[in-house]
């Protein structure tokens, strides 16, 4: 794997960002409902407007862990790139004894191939897409639900 070609996955992993920005915001409109039916109290909602709100919260955290994995793969890729252009060394190999020294990969996934790394970071990018999407469908459920 170049250089330029771990360069461009930590690019597209990068991506990642917009979509924990976009959850993050709909975990705070679902936030501040939930408060709002809380301080005000003149008409509660119902169980399930709460539960849909719930659920955009949970669906939060799940999103975070995901753009924690992305970040943290990004990060590495950038690092390889930049230890690929110093020395030339085995990224792949790097990588592996790495993680395994950190006890972050498991020896039965050391010496994958690249397009199996690479189908397993854009996996966690698709995760993390889904994931947003059944937040927004959540908090718009409530808000149909509620109105």
């Amino acid at each position: 794997m170049s250089p330029f070609e771990l360069d461009a996955m930590a690019a597209l992993l990068r991506q990642g960002r917009w979509p924990d920005a976009a959850s993050r915001g709909l975990a705070a409109a679902a936030l501040l409902w939930l408060m709002l039916d809380v301080a005000l109290a003149a008409a509660p909602l119902d169980i399930a407007v709460r539960a849909l709100l719930a659920a955009v919260l949970v669906l939060a955290l799940a999103q975070g862990y995901c753009a924690i994995r992305i970040g943290f793969d990004a990060e590495l890729l950038a690092a390889l790139a930049r230890q690929a252009r110093a020395d030339g060394a085995d990224a792949a190999a790097t990588l592996d004894a790495a993680l395994q020294r950190l006890r972050l990969l498991p020896a039965g996934k050391a010496g994958r191939d690249w397009p199996a790394r690479w189908r397993g970071a854009r996996g966690w990018l698709r995760r993390q897409g889904v994931l947003l999407g059944l937040q927004a469908l959540a908090l718009v459920a409530a808000w149909w639900r509620a109105g």
